[in-house]
């Protein structure tokens, strides 16, 4: 069932009926008809804003095998050798083929990565190491495949050859991260912070520690939890856990010598007297590297493949990523609370520049009532940085802008609420030699302005 996968058999396992090629073979899943490929599934599932049925056709012009749709009157026909195979309901069919796949490998062992910042570093760093380690034995998600529906289909790509799976979960609803855990039944489980990332999904930041505290629910006296040691929710999250507990961020201790931090660079760790040269910047993400390593050694990884792997990590595009030119540039553009703000300031500090520094700064999403203290904090660390000048992009700007001008700020400032007067203000005001620190939630997609930033 794993290695050999085609519509007939997926028929089966979902209650469905196959149109057209009942071998049609299937090799991957997918949800954007956009990135389908020759061998994959398209599932088109229906939403609140776009039905994944108005878009079979496009699944198959770029190539998909066979789709997996609701059951309606009027479906496309399946192209010649596709297959289109019809269920009652997408998405719970998708939940039972992942579990399904999941209950195929009895022996895979699972590390499950989840917390308010850092969830995709974190996954992408202990991918590195374990790759270095062991190669293709390992499935890891892609991208931040991280939710109800990203984590299936992540497991959908589990093949018999894979021994670990490095799985990302998320969670922006109550009762979320109770049903990746029950499907991912993870073995070893990291909790990277407890902040306000989705406070306003899930009523408070008690409620999100609740939520997170989830991933330890399927443990046994077997499983691992990796917690930061200065974690303020740690005794919360770690009671009544019945497995062995590892805390991260302890310098001193457990090799953990020390590290020196060489900017835009990274750091150069040292671990058990040998120099690790980690290339992601950021003190954020050295706690990211020392729990993916912690997670790492728990499975036996030796000290020569934990080097490798720290070594040959990626930045994730748009979080914390150095852009260097004329005008260098720190996006972090993928999430934004006061946690992940206060790290990418951190980072900026350190920047040795000699032109002016510069700040774009984005709306905080999806923190409910956390919204407001959130953004006065927002802008009490912007004004403690004494920028040259500070753009504000969004509708909840205002409370930003007030403190500010409380504060005192005698630079450039300005409110956007629309993004191509800030590009135009842009392209006037950034100059050759300053440096731009680009930071919002997603709902802003404020990597938009990264082109007229560098030109």
């Amino acid at each position: 069932m794993l290695d050999a996968f085609t519509a007939s058999m997926l028929a089966d396992m979902t209650g469905g009926s196959v149109a057209g090629n009942p071998g049609a073979e299937i090799k991957r899943a997918r949800a954007d008809s956009r990135i389908c490929r020759a061998g994959d599934v398209f599932i088109a599932l229906p939403g609140e804003k776009l039905d994944g049925s108005n878009f079979i056709q496009s699944a198959w012009d770029r190539g998909a095998n066979v789709v997996l749709a609701e059951k309606r009157d009027a479906l496309p026909t399946p192209p010649p050798g596709r297959a289109l195979v019809s269920v009652e309901n997408p998405y719970q069919a998708l939940l039972a083929v992942a579990a399904a796949r999941r209950a195929c490998l009895p022996e895979l062992v699972v590390i499950g990565i989840t917390g308010s910042n850092g969830k995709t570093t974190t996954k992408n760093i202990l991918a590195a190491i374990m790759q270095a380690w062991l190669g293709r034995e390992v499935l890891a998600t892609e991208g931040n495949y991280n939710s109800d529906i990203g984590l299936p289909l992540t497991l959908f790509d589990l093949r018999s050859w894979h021994r670990y799976a490095v799985l990302e979960m998320g969670m922006n609803r109550i009762g979320e991260m109770v049903l990746l855990t029950e499907l991912a039944r993870p073995d070893i489980a990291i909790i990277t912070n407890i902040g306000t990332a989705h406070a306003g999904m899930v009523g408070s930041v008690k409620a999100v520690a609740r939520e997170k505290r989830s991933i330890l629910s399927t443990a046994s006296k077997n499983s691992t939890a990796i917690i930061a040691s200065d974690e303020a929710w740690k005794d919360y999250l770690i009671r009544g856990y019945p497995g062995r507990i590892q805390f991260f961020g302890e310098w001193g201790k457990n090799g953990w010598d020390e590290f020196q931090n060489i900017g835009t660079e990274g750091f150069v760790i040292k671990r058990y007297g040998e120099e690790i040269k980690f290339p992601l910047p950021g003190k954020h993400n050295l706690l990211n590297a020392m729990a993916a390593a912690e997670a790492a050694l728990a499975l036996g990884v030796p000290e020569t493949a934990l080097k490798d792997g720290l070594e040959s990590v990626k930045p994730a595009p748009g979080r914390c990523e150095v852009i260097k030119g004329d005008v260098t540039v720190i996006l972090d553009s993928y999430n934004a609370n006061p946690q992940s703000l206060y790290a990418v300031l951190d980072l900026f500090r350190t920047l040795n520049i000699s032109g002016r520094k510069i700040i774009i700064f984005g709306e905080l999403l999806e923190l409910g009532e956390e919204t407001e203290r959130a953004l006065k904090s927002a802008g009490e660390a912007i004004a403690n940085m004494n920028f040259d000048a500070v753009f504000l992009f969004g509708s909840t700007q205002p409370t930003v802008e007030h403190v500010l001008q409380t504060r005192g700020f005698s630079g450039y400032l300005k409110l956007f609420l629309d993004m191509d007067s800030l590009k135009i203000a842009l392209a006037d005001y950034v100059k050759k030699g300053d440096a731009v620190l680009v930071k919002g939630s997603r709902g802003n997609a404020l990597e938009r302005i990264c082109e007229v930033i560098v030109k």
